[in-house]
């Protein structure tokens, strides 16, 4: 009879641990994916927050400085890679009930072919407008200007950023770029920066369309509300890689795509698109 007692529990005790591993084994398991959902979703929201975090902090980049972005491949030896722009302009007057200007205007200290074009373009978008508005502005006027610059290699990435207020019109956001090959002496295209970076054509045009689609929805959703925003419309051709005018590399090569409304109308309306 004991014999019987003794096999029934030995059974019994076999079952209880074949149960016991099993359980453990399945727990294991069940806690690996959840590690594994969460590392890979931190990982997802960690680029995630990365990318708003580009976003969020473009207008303090605009420091009014030039920054080398790792070693500077130095093609000739009669270029000093640190004294190519200056602050050619230092502009800060405030008169009562007219105008407060705080602005720095920056220059390519040596004129080529090619910086003289751009030197004359800055001087027309933005020197220009503070002279009208010192002269001839009809209404209180606050504007803002500033800039930066980034070396990447042998290219020179000058970002020239400023907020126009004029009365009662809309603030405006006004954003001017310039991709310079320091060595060739000439302007580099968007395309040329994509094959750069290895940048697939097709991947950037879906990314744009995505962005420039959510922000016309949640806008129309505003709209709807009785607000007024400026609106996108997602088809426009002005959205294609090719017909992006503004663009930059910025730190560690990342590259900004810029479509600043204000330049053209009274908005301070920007999306950026990086990669």
């Amino acid at each position: 009879m004991l014999k019987y007692i003794w096999r029934d529990k030995k059974q019994l005790i076999i079952i209880i641990l074949i149960v016991l591993v099993c359980s453990i084994a399945l727990a294991i398991g069940i806690y690996a994916q959840i590690t594994n959902s969460k590392i890979t979703k931190t990982e997802a929201e960690r680029e995630e927050a990365d990318y708003e975090d580009l976003k969020n902090n473009f207008d303090s980049i605009f420091t009014n400085t030039i920054n080398k972005e790792g070693a500077v491949k130095v093609v000739n030896a009669n270029i000093n890679y640190d004294e190519i722009i200056e602050t050619k302009y230092d502009i800060n007057e405030k008169k009562e009930t007219k105008y407060n200007i705080v602005a720095k205007i920056p220059l390519f200290k040596e004129e080529t072919a090619t910086t003289k074009k751009i030197n004359q373009e800055i001087f027309d978008i933005f020197g220009q407008k503070i002279a009208d508005i010192i002269t001839n502005n009809k209404a209180y006027t606050i504007y803002n200007m500033g800039y930066v610059g980034y070396i990447n290699d042998n290219i020179l990435s000058l970002v020239i950023k400023c907020t126009l207020k004029e009365g009662t019109n809309p603030q405006r956001t006004i954003i001017q770029t310039y991709n310079y090959n320091i060595d060739e002496d000439r302007l580099v295209s968007l395309d040329e920066i994509i094959q750069k970076r290895n940048l697939d054509k097709e991947k950037m045009q879906e990314r744009i369309t995505e962005e420039i689609t959510k922000v016309s929805q949640q806008n129309t959703s505003i709209m709807e509300q009785g607000y007024n925003v400026y609106q996108r419309n997602p088809n426009n051709d002005m959205y294609k890689v090719e017909n992006t005018p503004n663009f930059f590399l910025g730190k560690n090569k990342t590259l900004y795509l810029i479509y600043a409304y204000g330049n053209k109308e009274n908005t301070s309306e920007t999306d950026l698109i990086i990669f």
